[in-house]
């Protein structure tokens, strides 16, 4: 069973930001601001209301002590109940394009916070555990990065006037460099096993029983696995969303292009793309499923370094 409320809220949203920009000189500009964004009503996942009440669960048959025990789940559609918090601080340089060269370096440093998960976010942060107390699921963003540093230049060599063969061989050439550098993607840690005999509206997190950053950050084992336990029979686990973060993003892509002349109305451009050209290795999340045989183990990678050509003619 599955229905829309009729009588929901409008999101809401709140933005603050404040910006500082000066041309410290010709076609510099330095800019330095921070903005803050919080929300309330937005739309999240489906959630389940036919949730046994944890205060009457225990031993027996649960199905009775659901709200609704003529259903399995009852769901409301995509029901307004996700509340975000974001706070940014940003740095930013440019070198407006100017004698064929241009630079723009850009760093955020921020805090995203919010208690349902969205379709887009980055990360695994899971959505909802216990219907009937939202604050455990209040926790870091999917798309909680706090540190995030780019930087782009594009460089054109200039033409060499009326020297026909040096602006055959050397004119008409550019190069563009973009590199990432980014924090980690936060996760979650599961239970494959669900004690609860409650139905819970999503999926069940364990108890947290250390410290899960102690440890080696290695492909095998990425955090400390013996940091988190099964919640005991009948109760939810007390280990919050996104409580890890995943390995950070390092990559830096080149695009080489030339322009020439093939006759008046003809002109043609070859371009040659590499992506991840230093070819660093940008690993996915570790399993994060306790009781899986990959738990804690990063078992894949993003793609290797990858090149792309083409040719492209203009008339």
């Amino acid at each position: 069973m599955t229905y829309f409320e009729r009588n929901r809220p409008t999101p809401t949203s709140y933005q603050v930001n404040l910006d500082i920009q000066d041309e410290i000189v010709s076609n510099l500009v330095v800019e330095a601001g921070y903005m803050g964004n919080v929300s309330h009503h937005l739309t999240a996942n489906d959630l389940s209301i036919n949730q046994a009440p944890p205060q009457l669960v225990g031993p027996g048959n649960a199905q009775l002590l659901r709200p609704f025990p003529q259903f399995s789940n009852v769901s409301i559609i995509n029901p307004p109940v996700g509340n975000s918090n974001y706070q940014a601080a940003f740095f930013k340089v440019e070198r407006r394009f100017s004698r064929g060269f241009a630079v723009l370096a850009h760093y955020t440093f921020s805090k995203f916070l919010d208690d349902a998960a969205s379709a887009n976010e980055l990360g695994d942060p899971g959505s909802y555990m216990d219907a009937y107390n939202r604050k455990l699921d209040k926790g870091r963003s999917g798309s909680d990065i706090p540190h995030r540093a780019v930087l782009s230049m594009l460089y054109a060599v200039p033409s060499f006037g009326n020297h026909h063969h040096a602006n055959t061989l050397l004119g008409g050439w550019q190069i563009g460099v973009l590199s990432v550098l980014q924090s980690g993607q936060p996760f979650t840690v599961y239970d494959s096993v669900n004690n609860t005999n409650a139905f819970p509206a999503g999926t069940v997190r364990p108890n947290l029983i250390g410290d899960p950053n102690a440890g080696p950050h290695t492909l095998s084992g990425w955090f400390n696995t013996a940091a988190f336990q099964s919640a005991p029979a009948y109760t939810f686990g007390d280990s919050p969303r996104s409580v890890l973060r995943g390995p950070s993003w390092k990559s830096v892509d080149l695009t080489l292009s030339k322009s020439f002349k093939i006759r008046e109305r003809w002109s043609a451009e070859l371009r040659g793309e590499f992506f991840n050209v230093l070819n660093h290795p940008n690993f996915d999340l570790p399993g994060h499923t306790l009781g899986n045989a990959d738990f804690g183990v990063i078992s894949s990678a993003e793609p290797a370094r990858t090149v792309q050509v083409a040719l492209r003619l203009v008339f």
